[in-house]
């Protein structure tokens, strides 16, 4: 049997996301928003109901285009909530939406503030089954001040962590887990 991840093993769409991208580290401005914004909708829900709702949202937002979600207005925010294919939170579409306006603005500053603090190396935490799930708090200061400072909203700690991870900054597969990077 193959060794994963304990809370890969959930469901069929957890391990799929598992296998193939969870902390695979990429620095492509698309795929780092992508994330990003994948990691803003879990926000308050199981990560495994992002993933039931992913292919709606690719289809809704334009597979997270970065220009496409840039270009929308209010009234476009209004009229996705009606969307039953989506997550369907006002503010975290607006969220969206805005901080791709931001990043539009100044796409390497996203990237840089997302690899830059690790010097563009991944780091691993070398974790093993029964290590305890280390404190990120102190670690995602500095990548939740300079994405505020950027300008981006709806982020803090929990949600920065569980980017950081999914991008492959942090490296938290077990050592066990025969899809570590």
């Amino acid at each position: 049997m193959t060794k994963r991840c304990a809370w890969a093993t959930k469901s069929p769409e957890l391990m799929i996301y598992h296998d193939t991208i969870w902390g695979k580290p990429t620095k492509e401005l698309n795929e780092l928003f992508r994330s990003f914004c994948l990691e803003t909708m879990q926000a308050g829900l199981a990560f495994q109901t992002v993933l039931k709702f992913e292919d709606g949202m690719n289809e809704a937002f334009h597979h997270f285009s970065i220009d496409y979600l840039a270009g929308l207005t209010d009234q476009d925010v209004a009229r996705l909530c009606e969307n039953p294919k989506i997550i369907r939170n006002h503010s975290k579409i607006a969220g969206m939406i805005h901080n791709a306006k931001v990043i539009q603005q100044n796409p390497q500053q996203f990237i840089d503030n997302t690899w830059g603090p690790v010097n563009y190396m991944q780091l691993d935490h070398l974790l093993s089954e029964s290590d305890p799930v280390p404190d990120f708090h102190e670690f995602t200061k500095q990548f939740v001040n300079s994405f505020k400072k950027m300008g981006l909203k709806r982020i803090g700690p929990v949600t920065v962590y569980s980017y950081l991870q999914a991008v492959g900054v942090v490296n938290d597969h077990i050592l066990q887990c025969r899809f570590r990077s």
